[in-house]
């Protein structure tokens, strides 16, 4: 059984696993870009969607909670697409580390 957001969509949750286990520079850059995508959709989120936290990965920081909360809120088609571009940006970074 799927319980979490992104479980729905193999790409999608190979695309927040491969986040969740990256380094702070890689998460910083993926939540950045992100929020960016989002706003620049004109999306916003409002004051619900910060009144829980659920001791996940991205809990401990605000910038990572914020631009999960963005990617779930984000129509499924480009969220496919983001994720699509997340997954090739950690691989190209970790060719780039070897």
């Amino acid at each position: 059984m799927n319980k979490r957001w992104y479980d729905k969509d193999p790409i999608l949750k190979l695309a927040v696993n491969l986040i969740e286990k990256s380094n702070e520079k890689v998460k910083d850059y993926i939540a950045d870009y992100i929020i960016e995508e989002a706003r620049n959709m004109g999306l916003s989120l409002n004051e619900n969607n910060f009144d829980c936290f659920w001791q996940r990965w991205q809990d401990n920081n605000m910038k990572y909670f914020e631009a999960m909360e963005y990617l779930k809120i984000i129509d499924f088609e480009t969220k496919k697409e983001i994720s699509m571009e997340i997954i090739k940006y950690i691989e190209n970074f970790k060719e780039d580390e070897e």
